[in-house]
């Protein structure tokens, strides 16, 4: 089965052609969809220097049907749906052929670790799987034991706690460090997607992200190593899904990195369920195009 790799330069073609496939597992491809769909509403802005001027946008396709969907909003970071190994082959060639700058590919499993090779091989680059990923969906909330304190939704007067926490969870995650966290909290904050669990003080935040068509993808959970062990985080996630829920939302997302025992129990706790198993595989660095 002849397979070709197309690179989309017309934003609303590439969101239209792939939402059919991305829309079909939400909980698996809630990162992706999440992007796509702010690219369907708004379409592309970057946010940041972290992001690319123009974002990457990939398919593999065959003559029956799209085999899966490649796209790059960062600059360090694919996010890739699943695909047969030829066509996780097709992909890496055309990585391969385009000198990708890139560092990192995320998606699902054992889907990753096929492109991985594959890119490996052609490139020369080295490569190391820098997290397991697990992918959750609840669709009803089991509240765990209350914790003291309350959810409230952050404000710009929680603009500098609220940036401080974004570091600390991109130093604890082994993410890059950017340069200008206010912004971003700032435009999270503005944006009404900011919350802090709050007893007498900030002990923790979550934000939402990513809409899909029925759900939400929670991310950002953090809690300072001081006020950990005590409930905080589980009920945060536990109200903030909540009210997502009540807004109108079919199911909440998230995922976890899977060697972490503590955030994979508490999530399961209050009704989140595994999906599917993912991974991000980091390559060492390359020349930029």
């Amino acid at each position: 089965m002849p397979l070709r790799l197309i690179e989309h330069a017309d934003l609303r073609q590439f969101c239209d052609v792939v939402w059919p496939l991305l829309t079909e597992c939400e909980a698996d491809y809630c990162v992706h969809v999440g992007i796509v769909q702010r690219m369907r509403e708004k379409g592309y802005v970057p946010y940041s220097v972290d992001e690319l001027p123009q974002p990457l946008l990939l398919t593999v396709q065959s003559d029956r049907r799209i085999e899966l969907a490649a796209l790059q909003t960062l600059k360090t970071k694919l996010a890739v749906t699943r695909g047969f190994d030829a066509a996780m082959q097709c992909l890496a060639e055309g990585l391969a052929a385009r000198q990708w700058s890139g560092t990192d590919i995320i998606g699902i499993c054992p889907s990753m670790a096929q492109l991985a090779d594959h890119y490996q091989r052609l490139c020369g680059r080295q490569k190391r799987l820098r997290v397991q990923l697990r992918y959750f969906q609840l669709n009803s909330v089991t509240m765990p034991p209350a914790a003291p304190g309350a959810m409230q939704q952050a404000t710009a007067a929680d603009r500098v706690v609220f940036a401080g926490f974004l570091r600390e969870f991109d130093e604890t995650h082994g993410e890059p460090i950017e340069e200008d966290y206010q912004s971003r909290a700032d435009r999270i904050i503005g944006e009404g997607r900011a919350y802090l669990w709050t007893n007498d003080e900030p002990v923790g935040m979550a934000l939402w992200t990513g809409r899909t068509p029925r759900g939400v993808r929670i991310g950002g959970v953090y809690t300072p190593p001081q006020f950990r062990g005590r409930g905080y985080a589980s009920n945060l996630v536990a109200h903030l899904s909540q009210k997502l829920l009540n807004e109108g939302r079919t199911f909440c997302f998230l995922n976890t990195d899977l060697t972490n025992p503590t955030s994979n129990s508490i999530y399961q706790k209050i009704g989140y369920k595994p999906t599917c198993d993912g991974a991000i595989w980091e390559f060492s660095p390359s020349n930029p195009v």
